[in-house]
């Protein structure tokens, strides 16, 4: 039996510098840099060598995007693809789903979005009564969904659908690949108080899924659903992608990251502006109301909590660990929120009005 040897990190740092010495040439279209990145392996170096990566542990994840900013050059797309979808598949498809999407989503030809949550379930997420049934070849599913970022210009969609009544709620959901370039998907903005349109709400009127776009068995989703939601701590903590370089492919990377990002300028659940309430307290003359320091006390302890999971999971990330069971950091927040507080009265006035008098060009 031969010994398997892990390089170390200055093995690993020589050999992506001598690709990158190689390969890297930023006048390239982005498209086919991605894909000699993706085809490489460095993209994605913690993955297995047959699904586009090169077996190394995830703890050298960080050296190589290291040094690919220290070249200039660019790495995988970013998004809910890269975050959520190529990890839960990685994990739990089949291989013939492995084959069809995960290079795609390496190289950002296609973009993807999460549709799990629905006005009667949000926390209850195991409740969800979204539907799909057999029909031959396909999956026909009838439902809604809401509070979806980027499902106006995702290509798919992490769906989670009742497929089988007959069991305990948790048995009889499936986790699909939903294409969402379809008659039967339609997608709506959820215009916010600020004008922002942070998220979309999602209509499926007979949408239509091929039969091998199942992640996982049938009536498996939520196993699968919880491998999406582990990673989502991590995805929480996702920043902008950093460039040293310039050139045409520099420049479509950039471009490509402004329009992911440009959802996130207003996003009070992910990117969130927390920041900003002490300083509208302020300048609405409310900093010293004990209901709303109180109210932004309770509002700081929640976004303190969520960055600290996002951080962790992360961290268990590195040393090549789950990034946790637990569901989205957000969901954990709520076991011990206090919920909604009364209704505002003269002498009680409501959080919201931290922002009163603040002109919507102050706000990001």
């Amino acid at each position: 039996m031969t010994a398997v040897t892990t390089p170390t990190q200055a093995d690993v740092v020589d050999e992506v510098r001598a690709w990158l010495a190689a390969h890297w040439d930023p006048e390239l279209p982005l498209a086919d840099w991605r894909a000699t990145l993706a085809d490489s392996g460095w993209a994605c170096p913690s993955w297995p060598r047959q699904w586009y990566g090169r077996g190394l542990p995830v703890s050298m994840e960080p050296v190589v995007a290291d040094e690919i900013y220290r070249a200039g050059a660019v790495g995988p797309a970013v998004g809910g693809g890269m975050g959520l979808a190529a990890p839960t598949i990685l994990a739990t498809a089949s291989d013939d789903v492995k084959a069809r999407f995960l290079r795609r989503i390496v190289t950002g030809e296609d973009t993807w979005c999460q549709l799990f949550s629905e006005p009667t379930n949000g926390s209850d997420l195991a409740g969800l009564i979204t539907r799909a049934e057999r029909d031959g070849d396909e999956w026909v599913v009838n439902g809604q969904k809401v509070w979806n970022t980027s499902a106006h210009h995702a290509d798919f969609g992490m769906l989670l659908a009742r497929t089988d009544w007959s069991v305990p709620k948790h048995r009889g959901i499936t986790y699909f690949v939903l294409p969402m370039h379809q008659p039967g998907v339609e997608v709506r903005p959820l215009k916010q108080m600020n004008g922002h349109a942070s998220f979309n709400e999602v209509f499926l009127t007979d949408a239509r899924i091929p039969v091998t776009h199942v992640v996982g068995d049938a009536g498996e989703g939520w196993r699968v659903a919880l491998t999406t939601l582990a990673h989502e701590r991590r995805f929480g903590a996702q920043s902008r992608p950093r460039f040293a370089g310039d050139g045409r492919c520099v420049r479509e990377a950039r471009a490509e990251a402004e329009e992911y990002f440009a959802v996130y300028s207003w996003y009070p659940q992910r990117a969130g502006r927390a920041d900003l309430l002490v300083e509208h307290a302020r300048r609405a003359g409310v900093a010293a109301d004990p209901v709303v320091r109180q109210a932004i006390a309770e509002v700081l302890s929640v976004y303190r909590a969520n960055q600290w999971m996002a951080q962790r999971a992360a961290a268990a990330r590195r040393l090549g660990r789950s990034p946790g069971p637990r569901a989205r950091s957000a969901s954990s927040a709520r076991r011990w929120w206090p919920g909604p507080r009364p209704a505002p009265t003269r002498s009680s006035p409501a959080p919201a009005g931290c922002c009163r008098g603040v002109p919507a060009s102050s706000m990001p």
